[in-house]
């Protein structure tokens, strides 16, 4: 679709589920299922899409994350326009880094956008689109009762009377998500842009294929820069990287769901989706008596 369309994305502070609206009781006390919420919103229609992760699902918040979840959104929910305006917070671990540029120039490359614009925020500034959909989300979280993941998805659709608010979740029937490795995939053809972390505007066309204009502002004179390797060429427009998979909960976090937060769910089934009882053998603690013992500069005059 001949158009340009601008996107939003960021992180939601992480939630915890079984949640149980204004009962806060002996659960606060203790360290319920994690579950990140990551939002794509589409600024011309008003719509965000939140891509809830559940701890054993997870695999970090880097950019191989980030990277994973945003082509998702292009692939499934995207408009399909040619050219796409991204903007963004200045956090490098997650998107100021050359594995987010090189996304866009692969998607240039392989036809996917006629052209591309990263728009970075100055440091300091946090706030946009993306935080006022997640703020009508915790509205509804607060007065929500949620113990299973399926929960925490209605409480999102739920949260926005013309359906602004879309829940995507991992393991979804339609349009499950996949975590790749772009960073290891991107190094056999990109070189690194340097001094990335003075510039705060990224653009990229197939007029130029393999150059960044950067600028440091709005205001400032671009500056191209070649980040495509020598003789290398990308491989076919389908080819994908490896997938990471999540590593899942391990033993001791399993269990412990099971023994400490189990019991305050409405369901106290074994098969509870959130908490459910784990098939592997409940590890074993052993404690050093040594280290038990009170060090002597605290001990009593009696020791």
């Amino acid at each position: 679709m001949d158009m340009t369309q601008m996107y939003s994305f960021d992180f939601a502070q992480q939630i915890h589920y079984p949640h149980h609206a204004q009962e806060v009781g002996p659960l606060f006390f203790k360290t319920p299922r994690k579950c990140q919420a990551f939002g794509v919103c589409a600024e011309g229609a008003g719509e965000q899409v939140f891509y809830l992760v559940n701890e054993a699902e997870e695999v970090g918040k880097g950019a191989n994350t980030v990277v994973s979840l945003l082509h998702h959104f292009f692939e499934h929910w995207g408009y399909g326009e040619k050219d796409a305006v991204l903007q963004m917070d200045n956090c490098a671990g997650q998107n100021k880094n050359n594995t987010m540029i090189r996304y866009g120039m692969w998607r240039i490359m392989t036809g996917r956008h006629r052209s591309i614009e990263f728009s970075l925020m100055e440091a300091g500034h946090i706030k946009f689109s993306p935080d006022w959909h997640f703020g009508l989300w915790k509205m509804k979280w607060r007065h929500s009762t949620a113990e299973t993941l399926d929960e925490v998805a209605e409480s999102v659709r739920h949260s926005s009377r013309n359906g602004h608010n879309i829940p995507q979740l991992i393991n979804d029937a339609e349009k499950p998500v996949s975590f790749y490795d772009w960073t290891s995939f991107f190094e056999a053809f990109f070189k690194k842009l340097p001094s990335i972390s003075k510039f705060h505007h990224f653009r990229m066309s197939e007029e130029s294929p393999g150059v960044v204009f950067v600028k440091a502002y709005r205001s400032s004179a671009e500056k191209p820069i070649n980040i495509l390797k020598k003789g290398q060429q990308l491989p076919n427009v389908d080819t994908l990287p490896c997938v990471i998979t999540p590593k899942g909960l391990d033993a001791a976090r399993q269990w412990y769901l099971y023994d400490e937060i189990r019991p305050f769910c409405r369901d106290t089934s074994d098969s509870l989706q959130s908490c459910p009882k784990p098939v592997c053998p409940k590890p074993r603690v052993k404690i050093d008596p040594e280290k038990r013992k009170c060090p002597k500069q605290f001990a009593s005059p009696e020791m």
